[in-house]
């Protein structure tokens, strides 16, 4: 008797520290992608439960800049009223210098009449608009804290995940498992996802200074002796501003002490001065890397990969978050439907990856030769690349350029059950 007793308090012990939720839809990854997922699906009446594994919304340097082709698809949804209707800026032109001379600039009217600027809006604001408007929707539920550790198998099929929470593990059982946990996603990696190509050319090293008065709401390229730097207004009053560094260089520099690298920033531009005239070390600096792949096949019996988790693009262009909201939309087409007619296979599945392959690639190959020009080491090509953008600029090479990465080349088929 004492021994059947102990026994079941142990089962009962597991029980409570391993708890189990069914849902339709197990969204793993609380960015850009996981949420326009899980809001169109709840939307449409789907179940949804997002996993995010960060305790809130709070990240920097991350998908800031949303080009056209996003509102495009706002426009598409009827969102671009409320999410315009939150704390950003509209950049509307871009300036290219070279060692301090104006060598050429583009115009986002220019680029796209109906949608003539990029919107900068801080990912958190992003994220917490979407999550506010999800929430509405009895179907929809997100768990913070939670990150996935563990992919649930039922035969040859992806059935959910297992999640580390504070409450201890979680299990969630899901018709279908959506990988939209970023560019390291967990999902991918459980889920034995295999990688066809990767490029990468070098890392864009971050920091913030307070915008000059006389700046305006213009991005600006700078070509220096030293390396290019990308600087983006950054509202409501700072620059953002990235140092283009070729692949191991930052170890490099860091080895050298931050002296040589505040003496570049003092000789780069007068609105860096303040900033380096106070450096003591590299704490200031975030580094991300300017990489992009793509994963071969996004699709598994019972389970889809979307935005950076199938398609990481690098940050030339800035046009990652688009690419990955594109993706989310399409898919959340092909999962309603797959889950009304009982089928999420990987062949029914794959229609998502169909429907992208052309474009990502494409964009992919325009990144792969910018960032080639953007981080190169080569004095000829740091040389002659300013020149050569100055007569792409002259000569509108660049406005068809930018058309194909940053704008849609059509509008995409969206059913009305996802319009707001």
């Amino acid at each position: 008797v004492i021994t059947h007793y102990y026994c079941d308090l142990k089962a009962e012990a597991i029980r409570m520290t391993h708890r189990m939720i069914e849902t339709d839809v197990c969204v793993a990854g609380g960015g850009p992608a996981g949420l326009f997922v899980g809001l169109l699906l709840a939307k449409a009446g789907v179940r949804v439960t997002v996993l995010e594994s960060h305790d809130n919304f709070d990240r920097e340097y991350r998908g800031e800049v949303l080009q056209p082709r996003f509102l495009q698809l706002l426009q598409q949804l009827n969102l671009r009223d409320y999410i315009e209707s939150f704390p950003g800026a509209k950049v509307r032109q871009g300036t290219l210098f070279y060692k301090n001379k104006r060598m050429g600039s583009f115009s986002f009217e220019d680029v796209s009449g109906a949608f003539p600027y990029a919107l900068w809006m801080p990912q958190p604001v992003l994220l917490q608009a979407l999550y506010d408007k999800a929430r509405t929707f009895p179907s929809f539920e997100m768990l913070f804290h939670a990150p996935v550790k563990q992919l649930l198998h039922e035969g040859d099929r992806i059935a959910g995940v297992v999640a580390e929470t504070a409450d201890g593990p979680l299990e969630v059982r899901a018709r279908l498992t959506v990988g939209a946990d970023g560019r390291f996603s967990a999902v991918r990696k459980l889920g034995g996802f295999e990688i066809e190509y990767e490029h990468y050319a070098g890392d864009l090293v971050w920091f913030t200074v307070p915008k000059p008065a006389d700046w305006g709401e213009e991005l600006r390229m700078l070509i220096t002796d030293g390396h290019g730097y990308i600087v983006l207004p950054k509202y409501p009053n700072l620059l953002q501003v990235g140092i283009a560094v070729p692949a191991a260089e930052w170890k490099e520099i860091k080895a050298h002490g931050i002296e040589p690298l505040r003496q570049e920033l003092l000789a780069a531009h007068p609105a860096f001065r303040d900033f380096a005239e106070s450096l003591t070390d590299f704490k200031p600096f975030v580094l991300l890397q300017a990489k992009d792949f793509y994963v071969r096949e996004w699709a598994k019996n019972g389970c889809l990969l979307v935005g950076d988790a199938a398609h990481c693009a690098s940050p030339a262009g800035a046009v990652g978050v688009s690419l990955s909201v594109t993706t989310a939309v399409v898919a959340a087409d092909v999962i309603y439907d797959a889950l009304r007619d009982r089928d999420c296979s990987a062949g029914r599945l794959a229609a998502v990856q169909k429907c992208r392959d052309r474009e990502i690639r494409s964009i992919h190959s325009m990144q792969d030769r910018a960032a080639k020009l953007m981080f190169s080491s080569s004095p000829f090509i740091r040389t002659w690349a300013p020149m050569f953008i100055s007569f792409a600029a002259k000569t509108k090479l660049i406005r068809f350029v930018q058309r194909r990465l940053l704008v849609l080349p059509e509008p995409l088929a969206i059913h009305e059950r996802f319009m707001f």
